[in-house]
């Protein structure tokens, strides 16, 4: 008597179809993950040179424009209370204003670090208040240029090309006194999120036309 075999599949076969759609299954998914992580980083890395490309066009037109008031430069760095970070401030006639009263003039721009509120690294802010011969207190104004910062440093160099990681056109005692510097070095490093280890690094170079004078 011959007995006749059922179409069904056996426990080996569903295990092999199985083990072929956890396969599929993964490598589908671990494509996707990968093409989402790629895109956020892509977006990540746009978002921070946009912010560079911003900070460096604004800081380029305000350090070109530096001036002085009735013959006296003020153009002086000073650390931020760790070396990482220095903070610059001087007199240009770059001023902005976002006011509805109109006004223009020489105005002390200043370049200070806050820390951000969501993380270790911090942010760029940008003072700038006309400027009338009166020494003017330094708050919490302006606003911010950058986020994400995890360092800012300058360069300087004289008309005769010397280099100098600080300056003080106020102190009596130096070379650099009542002058500006003829070319400025910037350098800024962003904190890339996803790879804190390997920061984006960005420098510019900016030359002051007023301080290659005599």
């Amino acid at each position: 008597m011959n007995i006749s075999r059922g179409n069904g599949f056996t426990l080996v076969e569903i295990l092999v179809a199985t083990l072929i759609l956890a396969t599929v299954l993964t490598t589908i998914y671990a494509a996707y993950t990968g093409t989402f992580k790629l895109e956020k980083n892509v977006r990540s890395s746009d978002d921070i040179y946009g912010m560079a490309r911003t900070a460096f066009n604004r800081m380029t037109e305000d350090i070109e424009c530096a001036r002085g008031y009735k013959n006296s430069f003020k153009f002086v760095s000073g650390e931020f209370g760790t070396e990482d970070f220095m903070e610059l401030s001087f007199l240009s006639s770059s001023h902005l204003n976002f006011g509805d009263e109109r006004s223009s003039g020489i105005a002390m721009i200043r370049y200070y670090i806050i820390k951000d509120t969501d993380g270790d690294n911090y942010s760029l802010k940008r003072m700038d208040e006309l400027y009338r011969g009166e020494a003017i207190e330094s708050g919490d104004r302006g606003y911010i240029l950058c986020t994400g910062l995890r360092s800012l440093a300058y360069t300087f160099y004289d008309r005769n090309g010397t280099e100098s990681d600080s300056w003080d056109s106020e102190s009596p005692l130096t070379s650099q006194s009542s002058r500006l510097p003829s070319v400025v070095l910037i350098k800024m490093n962003f904190t890339d999120p996803y790879d804190t280890d390997n920061p984006y690094r960005f420098m510019t170079k900016i030359s002051l036309p007023m301080g290659k004078n005599p």
